[in-house]
């Protein structure tokens, strides 16, 4: 170690490299010249035999590694008198060792060597910093990815893309251009990227806008229907007059059957009392007849008077049969029209309840039988008020299942686009299905490919280094010329790497859209499928109330 004082890293930490060593110095050595070729030192004839270093020779290496961390001084040290500003420029580096100014002016010796080459290869580690990690990383140094809060994010800055835009500008600017609308068209779509907007996802919705608008000028145009549903109205409300009236009718006919039978009824009777009165004066005259208490002649006459009696008798019991047959039909017909009245009635009140009908004093609507049986006014005034309250609560159902039907019409023809939208999202779900096939292929095609050149260009790139050794070997003068040719190999390597990682974010950011399309697309079509099955369910659900309203109504009428 460098044990003598100095004017500089008193203060910063403590050296503990092991200058005096000889292998570690070789290794310095061989690590500067190393960096001096990579970097196109000017003096490509420089080799370990001319370390330790002429002053002049050193000021030169220093200039050059200083040049990696000022790009903009070329000659910071001069030729000469060169012992001060260097310490000056050691201090502002913060090198970690003692070094004084009989160490640069006395560069030659051994027991100054060490700590000078030390000092030149703190300088060849800063140049190498400065060189492979800050330069490459300028741009993601001076545009972190950090959100509004400070936070790191995987999104790059909107800074950092515009000045990348304003970059490619400027080149193209210099190669003549005026105009960059292809610049434009990439910064734009960097930026939504970034941005996490889905371009595809904005077009969908511009079609479906569009698609909306014109739903809506279609159905401003379709002309209105108000006239004729109002004709309808009108023929509906006759056709339940006129069955009202029928309904009527039937029921003043069967009282006036029912007052027929009980007339007759009362005839049959009066019959039967004269039947019997007559009985009685038959039985009489015989046993006058039997005890001798009537003369001959009054006999004879008696027993005309029976013959014609029983002539009579049996005229009139074969009327009696007649009209009891009459009145077992009559009987017949109103014991079915009440059976027809029954089931009505039992009809009508179990509809009632089961829909909840009430008249305007809010109780439930009930007929009874016995309100069908005449015989008293009160139920015919009861019979034609809750008339009145079922007509009102027909004409409210039919309103409203007209509007259920055109509401069914409505639904079933949503429920057919919305199929054909189905069907159609399952086609496109398809067609990106084969694409995404096409894309891995194709992206496992370019992989391959991209390997197969890699693998090439770095056979070719080792070749080129094994020619470049034999020409360094041979002939010195053609050094230039290989090393031109060896960086543009190199720089073509790293444009072709550079490519492939682009390619493969680029195909690994279309995959992944790809996915979420397709994911985005299967919810859309289950989401279809679920909304077209309920759809249809409530359709059917309103086609059976629709029929068992129907039916309702039928029965009603009959």
């Amino acid at each position: 170690l460098s044990g003598r004082g100095s004017q500089i890293g008193t203060k910063g930490g403590k050296d503990t490299r092991p200058l005096g060593d000889k292998v570690f110095q070789q290794s310095q050595v061989r690590k500067i010249l190393d960096f001096l070729r990579k970097t196109n030192y000017s003096n490509e004839s420089l080799t370990s035999k001319h370390f330790p270093l002429s002053s002049k020779e050193f000021v030169c290496i220093f200039n050059f590694l200083y040049s990696f961390m000022d790009p903009r001084t070329d000659s910071v040290l001069p030729l000469t008198r060169f012992d001060e500003e260097v310490l000056k420029l050691l201090k502002t580096l913060h090198y970690p060792g003692n070094l004084s100014r009989s160490h640069f002016v006395t560069m030659g010796s051994l027991h100054s060597w060490p700590t000078v080459l030390g000092s030149l290869s703190f300088m060849c580690d800063m140049a190498s910093i400065y060189s492979q990690k800050l330069f490459p990383n300028i741009i993601a140094l001076g545009f972190p990815n950090k959100d509004e809060s400070g936070f790191p994010t995987d999104r790059e800055s909107k800074e950092k893309i515009q000045y990348v835009h304003h970059l490619d500008c400027w080149h193209e600017f210099n190669n003549g251009a005026d105009e960059f609308p292809e610049l434009l068209n990439a910064l734009n779509e960097n930026l939504l990227e970034n941005n996490g907007v889905d371009v595809e996802r904005l077009e969908y919705l511009g079609q479906q806008k569009t698609g909306l608008e014109q739903e809506l000028g279609r159905l401003e145009d379709r002309g209105s229907r108000k006239v004729e549903l109002l004709e309808q109205k009108e023929a509906f409300q006759l056709d339940i007059s006129k069955m009202t009236d029928y309904l009527h009718k039937i029921e003043v006919h069967i009282t006036e059957k029912q007052e027929e039978g009980d007339l007759k009824t009362r005839e049959l009777e009066e019959v039967c009392g004269q039947v019997e009165g007559t009985r009685a004066e038959v039985v009489e005259l015989r046993s006058n007849c039997e005890q001798g208490k009537v003369s001959h002649l009054e006999v004879e006459r008696n027993g005309v008077l029976i013959g014609e009696r029983r002539r009579q008798g049996e005229t009139a019991r074969l009327e009696v049969e007649e009209m009891e047959k009459e009145v077992w039909q009559k009987e017949i017909k109103v014991s079915r029209g009440k059976e027809v009245m029954d089931s009505l009635a039992k009809q009508i009140n179990s509809l009632a309840m089961q829909e909840g009908l009430k008249t305007q004093s809010g109780e439930t609507i009930c007929l009874h039988v016995e309100t069908f049986q005449g015989g008293g006014g009160e139920g015919t005034l009861a019979n034609n008020s809750m008339r009145t309250e079922l007509s009102e609560m027909a004409r409210s159902s039919r309103t409203l299942t007209r509007n259920t039907e055109r509401e069914l019409q409505g639904v079933v023809t949503a429920s057919g686009k919305f199929q054909e939208e189905v069907a159609m999202k399952k086609k496109e779900l398809v067609s990106k299905d084969g694409e995404v096939a096409r894309v891995v292929d194709e992206s496992t095609k370019h992989k391959e490919l991209v390997d197969r050149e890699e693998h090439l260009y770095n056979r070719q790139l080792a070749d080129i280094r094994d020619q470049l050794h034999q020409l360094k070997s041979q002939d010195r003068d053609n050094m230039e010329l290989k090393q031109r040719e060896l960086l543009s190999a190199k720089v073509r390597l790293e444009k072709l790497q550079q490519k492939r990682k682009e390619e493969e974010a680029a195909g690994r950011e279309f995959l992944r859209k790809v996915a979420d399309k397709t994911v985005s697309y299967m919810e859309e079509c289950t989401g279809y499928r679920d909304k077209a099955a309920m759809e249809v369910l409530e359709t059917a659900r309103a086609r059976v109330e629709m029929v068992r309203r129907a039916g309702t109504e039928i029965q009603e009428k009959v």
